[in-house]
């Protein structure tokens, strides 16, 4: 169990920004925005090899009210409850203000031990720092976590406290067998290597129900829930073991129409979505149960596919069905009509409000993870192949003198999704009705189902004419 260390302060004193450059990647959204971060967010770290869960949460604010400042609120005081250590940020730039006496005057009142921190902080202007000292928590260390200055007193002083707590708490402290690099970023919270988990990303439109989706997985209220579109922003990431299995749950913002993305926190929202599902291996796609399928939810579908992830649909908010049979037999009707193009995809019905089918959610992953990473035999796929094109041979769509052929084929390895490469005499000859024709033969012979299937035509060089020869002469000779 590693120890945790939470960033708090009033917005705009770059939690953020400092909570980047400590993990070494840019993952939590910067804005000068108040209340740009929303969700807590935790990543497992290590620096000095010294590894523990660094966790970055929204500003503390007591003058702003309504029901999701509440909610952001309750993510902090979440945070500082269940933190072992604290990093206090204050802006050296700005004056002391109201807000700050009041996050000092909290973490007065707890029990943990506090690192205080001045940010944006520059040579000149050494006596900011000594006005921080009213504070009660001494002399803060002066750093500019944008231009990563000041870092490296700051990271001294963090291990060397977590080092103390850890025998404190008679902890063996989390130490790298070998130095490692000073901003170590490492997924996943089990301290596994992350390729040992399944990446599953849950994507959809706005306020289809994904965080409550996830919270019901986790049995906690993780992360935030509103009715206000793009409530979640960054891409919420949590490790959970499900009989056995480690899954890595990455809950992401709504994607909206093109048109209605705006600059600055949407567009970093909208991009962090599609980078989540850039690495996830399974996507979920959400559904409203109770208001149908609209032309955006072909659009994530899209995305989906372009991504190259395994893909499930579930239809959400089934609750609200009063008569489930019924209105399941719509859902699939309906989505059998307008995803003709992913009819491999696999569909469950649930609700994140009762937990209703949320086990079969996870057996349908594990179906498509195995599906995902299935590997045929080049000498056998060959062999079907030249079954397939006897029965249909390709087409000649063009006054080409030569019509289209098909020499051999392969399955590449090392893909996300399982791609074939098709070595031809013309790529460009083969119509898009023939390629479906293949598609649907490889998956009535092989499944596949739940993950997208990618063929290349590749036309044959010399080369590899030499190369297909000269194996079937190896096979000759055996």
């Amino acid at each position: 169990m590693s120890l945790k260390v939470a960033i708090i302060g009033r917005p705009n004193v770059g939690k953020s920004t400092l909570f980047n450059k400590l993990i070494g990647k840019y993952l939590a959204i910067t804005a000068e925005e108040a209340g740009t971060t929303r969700d807590r967010i935790e990543r497992e770290v290590t620096l000095n090899r010294v590894r523990f869960t660094l966790v970055d949460a929204g500003g503390i604010e007591t003058t702003r009210g309504g029901d999701l400042d509440d909610d952001i609120q309750a993510q902090v005081r979440y945070a500082i409850a269940h933190s072992d250590l604290l990093l206090f940020l204050v802006d050296a730039k700005s004056e002391i203000t109201a807000e700050d006496s009041k996050v000092a005057e909290l973490l007065r009142k707890t029990s943990k031990p506090i690192i205080f921190v001045a940010n944006k902080f520059e040579s000149d202007n050494i006596s900011r720092l000594m006005n921080f000292t009213s504070f009660g928590f001494g002399v803060p260390i002066g750093i500019s976590a944008i231009h990563k200055t000041g870092l490296d007193e700051l990271i001294s002083t963090l291990t060397k406290n977590l080092r103390n707590l850890a025998r404190k708490k008679k902890l063996v402290p989390a130490e790298a067998g070998s130095q490692k690099k000073k901003h170590e970023y490492t997924k996943s919270s089990s301290g596994e290597n992350e390729q040992a988990m399944i990446k599953v990303a849950f994507a959809g439109r706005p306020n289809v129900g994904k965080s409550s989706l996830v919270n019901k997985i986790l049995g906690e209220e993780r992360f935030i829930v509103s009715e206000i579109p793009l409530t979640t922003r960054d891409v919420g990431d949590v490790v959970v073991e499900i009989e056995g299995k480690k899954f890595q749950l990455l809950d992401t913002a709504g994607m909206r129409r093109s048109g209605k993305v705006g600059r600055g926190i949407d567009r970093f929202a909208t991009g962090r979505t599609l980078n989540a599902l850039s690495d996830a291996e399974v996507a979920l796609l959400l559904f409203s149960g109770d208001e149908g399928i609209v032309s955006q939810d072909l659009h994530v579908a899209e995305k989906i596919l372009a991504a190259g992830c395994g893909l499930l649909l579930v239809v959400n908010k089934t609750d609200l069905w009063e008569d489930f049979t019924e209105e399941q037999e719509k859902w699939l009707a309906n989505l059998t009509r307008k995803f003709q193009f992913a009819r491999w995809a696999a569909v469950v019905m649930v609700s994140a409000k009762t937990g209703k089918n949320i086990p079969q959610i996870f057996k349908q992953i594990l179906e498509i993870q195995k599906e995902r990473t299935k590997r045929i035999k080049t000498n056998e796929f060959n062999l079907f192949l030249k079954k397939i094109i006897a029965q249909h041979s390709p087409a000649q769509t063009d006054k080409a003198k030569m019509p289209p052929k098909i020499f051999y084929a392969t399955q590449l390895r090392e893909e996300k999704i399982p791609t074939f490469a098709l070595f031809v005499n013309r790529p460009r000859a083969f119509h898009f009705s023939y390629r479906r024709f293949l598609e649907n033969r490889i998956r009535e012979k092989y499944g596949f189902n739940g993950i997208p299937i990618k063929l290349e035509f590749r036309e044959r060089k010399r080369e590899d004419r030499g190369e297909a020869v000269r194996t079937k002469s190896k096979r000759v000779e055996k």
